[in-house]
């Protein structure tokens, strides 16, 4: 049967020439497309490590206050801060913050290890106030700030790439520059550029004595509005002369950054169903304008015995072994991919992708085929062959 069927699409090779392109390219294009979806959406599915939910961000613009007034004004806001029902937590960090656009990339070394990590200077609240989870050791206190060498957190990627499998609680490392640090903790995620970023290699660091913040996190109570906005900004501001400050709000933030990610799937689903409707068409109409070409090749085959099963097959099959074809040529394509690490996605990205986009094309392929093979199969043998 099977051999029977690639006869017959050779004797109509030029016909089915231009079918088995649109197969192909249709394959490509799902290709694409579903290797971009799968694999933002595999990043997607990953733990934030972090709970943004009502969380403001306040940056501060300190001006022409020198450091001992910023150091002095950051004294009095915290203890500012601590008056306001409507804040159950706060902490002081620098702008490296989640969902924003600041990043600050650090160079660690570890013996004759080094490793780029992202780096966030913050303080000894940040952990309570984002609700990160830590799989050894614990946050940072005051105390061991003040124990000598700064404490420092590190996340499970920079600790493979630093230390290995070695234990790293109480170990020292070159954490920041040529200063040294202490490992007190250990963290897993902390997706601070979006749910569609990638894990990175990271680190805590506790601020050295005189640091001086540019932002404060307020973890705000639900249902607090405009109006404590507008109070706390003048409560500031009347603290320290000449600062400016601006609130964002984290949530709205994290809107702006999935956007970016889900208005690019959004147009490339629309193209690609597009493209799909389009060849759903052109296989409509090639298989409707082969029964009414082969209407004598139907008849004799139902006049010489042949079931209304059999002919409908024989045309749903052509198809198939012709997306076969199609898809085979694509998948050569398509594997280069990860042999050659282009875009330098998982292996398996590639892979599901590729038999997503097949699966698609065959079912394609079954729909169109399955009306106009039926309209074959129930043609009376005589009608045929007497319209021939």
């Amino acid at each position: 049967m099977i051999k029977h069927l690639f006869k017959l699409i050779w004797n109509q090779k030029r016909k089915n020439a231009g079918l088995l392109f649109e197969l192909f390219f249709s394959f490509l294009v799902l290709f694409a497309v579903l290797t971009f979806i799968i694999y933002n959406m595999s990043r997607y599915r990953e733990p934030l490590g972090f709970n943004y939910k009502n969380v403001w961000q306040l940056d501060l613009s300190w001006n022409a206050l020198n450091e001992e007034e910023q150091l002095a004004a950051q004294q009095l806001f915290q203890e500012q801060l601590k008056n306001y029902p409507e804040i159950e937590k706060f902490s002081f960090t620098n702008r490296n913050t989640p969902y924003g656009s600041s990043m600050h990339i650090n160079s660690a070394g570890y013996g004759e290890k080094r490793a780029s990590s992202h780096t966030f200077i913050v303080d000894e609240n940040y952990q309570d106030l984002y609700e990160i989870s830590l799989t050894e050791g614990k946050w940072f206190t005051e105390a061991d700030m003040a124990a000598g060498v700064r404490p420092v957190l590190i996340n499970e990627i920079l600790k493979d790439e630093l230390f290995g499998d070695e234990p790293v609680l109480g170990k020292e490392f070159q954490a920041y520059g040529e200063d040294p640090g202490r490992v007190v903790g250990v963290f897993d995620n902390y997706k601070y550029e979006g749910e569609f970023s990638n894990s990175t290699a990271q680190m805590f660091l506790s601020p050295e004595e005189g640091h001086v913040f540019s932002s404060i996190l307020l973890r705000i109570r639900p249902g607090t509005g405009a109006n404590f906005e507008e109070k706390l900004l003048k409560d500031l501001t009347r603290i320290a002369k000449g600062l400016t400050a601006r609130v964002i709000y984290v949530d709205d933030n994290r809107k702006s950054k999935l956007l970016q990610v889900w208005l690019p799937m959004l147009i490339f689903l629309v193209i690609s169903g597009f493209l799909i409707f389009n060849v759903a068409l052109g296989l409509f109409g090639v298989l409707w304008q082969n029964i009414n070409i082969r209407k004598a090749e139907i008849g004799v085959r139902r006049a010489i015995g042949a079931t209304q099963g059999n002919i409908g097959r024989q045309f749903i099959g052509e198809v198939l072994v012709l997306s076969t074809l199609a898809i085979f040529l694509g998948t050569f394509f398509a594997i280069q991919f990860p042999l050659l690490g282009v875009l330098g996605m998982p292996s398996w990205v590639y892979l599901a992708a590729n038999a997503a986009a097949a699966i698609v094309i065959y079912l394609l392929v079954a729909f169109c085929a399955f009306f106009p093979s039926r309209q074959a199969a129930q043609l009376h043998p005589a009608i045929a062959l007497h319209e021939e």
